[in-house]
């Protein structure tokens, strides 16, 4: 008989998913903000530099999230289906590519970090502490790409309890290296920005290390091997470039998109950097229920698609827009009720706390976009197939608004730089009407995955 999602299974379901990815951002979110406090107290250019340097690092995060994430839909879909040879091989084709986007990234920041810099910042003491903190950041960027990538494509088997304690260890040890190192506590020399950079890379360091002891001590329901990333998986790469690659895209995009914006509002002052840098974290931490609201309703409907139950998947998709635009409502009232007292988390200026309490005003908004489209094109849409749709959306917007319309405005102009933001940030606003449309057009839901194996079902 087949199974049949009752309100209070899918709910249950979207807990036990959503949850931990939430718990696991959170903790990743909120230990951000405390480094970005701590640096905060330094100085306003180590903060800025820091916050530049970090939106090349998004740009590269974005690269190997989408690559993962292309990933997840098909695996998700294969575990509807109980297929574990073509999960493998999956999770090894872009665990492969996101290696060697890790190793290209560093060899750049190694040996060329001042030009790095100067796509950025624009001030040279800006530029002069980011360059400290790329010389040493630089030799870690292949680390995420094995870690991301095997967590993120356990979520699809529903495996997602592992990620929030190798993710929380790794940010509780990057936050206490921090305090040591950046202040020169315990006896430890000050490095201060040196000192942030070296407690990232040792925080990655663990983070792989707790992954791979999972892997092959404790994971034995896919039981994926490093030697996977060498497999032949030519079967499975007509799926990958349907499916997986415009997930790619999108997620790229976006990361592509902010990694624009920041460059371009990065030729602003100081104090505005300041402001933007501190914002940022809190915009992160108040999307942390979205992003495990639009994971949950990619897996389940991922899976109910792959078991072959479309009609459940197209019921329960209502649930899960609607869902998805609450959380963004709420999360936006959150961000209205702290950001009083935002200025306060840092050592700033007048000038600087006023940009923190103009910024935060356009985060609200941002949430509120979110809500509509960030569950729509994350989850929903690319659960039922339709990446394409998404990822034509995401480039054109990204492109449009954060790069055409945001240099024109930034750049050329020279436009105040709140409305640059305000205007930048707007490409979430376009995607939730044009995805909104999609959904109501009820084009979303798509097949045309294969399986080239002969591997029986898992009972």
């Amino acid at each position: 008989m087949e199974q049949i999602y009752t309100k209070k299974e899918i709910i249950k379901q979207m807990f036990k998913i959503g949850i931990p990815v939430a718990a696991q951002n959170f903790v990743s979110v909120l230990v951000n903000m405390l480094d970005t406090i701590m640096i905060g107290s330094v100085g306003e250019a180590q903060l800025g530099a820091i916050n530049q340097v970090n939106s090349l690092y998004l740009f590269y995060n974005m690269f190997v999230w989408g690559i993962s994430m292309g990933a997840v839909v098909i695996t998700a879909r294969y575990w509807g289906q109980k297929k574990i040879d073509p999960i493998r091989d999956m999770i090894g084709l872009a665990m492969r590519i996101n290696v060697i986007a890790g190793l290209l990234l560093s060899a750049v920041t190694l040996t060329v970090p001042n030009i790095v810099m100067r796509i950025f910042a624009s001030d040279a003491e800006v530029i002069a502490y980011g360059v400290q903190y790329l010389k040493v950041m630089g030799w870690f960027y292949v680390l995420p790409a094995i870690s991301t990538t095997f967590l993120s494509n356990l979520r699809a088997i529903h495996d997602v309890k592992i990620s929030v304690a190798v993710y929380t260890c790794s940010c509780l040890t990057n936050l206490v290296l921090n305090w040591v190192l950046i202040y020169g506590n315990l006896g430890a020399p000050r490095l201060e920005v040196i000192g942030a950079a070296v407690a990232t890379v040792i925080s990655k360091v663990l983070e792989v290390l707790l992954v791979l002891v999972y892997m092959y001590k404790f994971e034995h329901r896919i039981n994926f091997r490093l030697h996977y990333i060498f497999a032949n998986t030519k079967q499975y790469v007509p799926s990958f470039i349907k499916f997986g690659i415009p997930v790619f895209f999108s997620e790229f995009i976006w990361g592509f998109g902010m990694t624009m914006q920041s460059a371009i509002l990065g030729q602003y002052s100081k104090e505005f950097l300041a402001a933007y840098s501190l914002v940022l974290v809190i915009l992160d931490l108040s999307t942390v229920a979205m992003c495990g609201f639009s994971n949950s309703s990619l897996i389940l409907l991922g899976n109910m698609i792959g078991a072959g139950k479309d009609e459940e998947a197209k019921k329960w998709s209502k649930f899960f827009v609607f869902g998805g635009l609450c959380v963004g409502v709420f999360m936006a009232s959150i961000i209205m009720i702290i950001r009083p007292f935002a200025p306060g988390f840092i050592v700033c200026s007048e000038t600087t706390a006023n940009y923190i309490l103009s910024m935060l005003l356009v985060c609200a908004y941002i949430d509120v976009c979110y809500g509509m489209s960030w569950n729509l094109g994350a989850g929903v849409l690319r659960a039922g197939g339709d990446t394409g749709f998404v990822a034509k959306i995401d480039v054109g917007s990204a492109i449009f608004m954060k790069g055409v319309v945001g240099a024109v405005c930034g750049l050329l102009l020279k436009l105040d730089p709140m409305l640059v933001m305000l205007i930048v940030c707007s490409d979430e606003l376009l995607k939730a009407f044009l995805f909104i449309g999609r959904y109501l057009k009820g084009e979303w839901l798509r097949h045309g995955m294969t399986v080239h194996t002969e591997e029986p079902e898992i009972v």
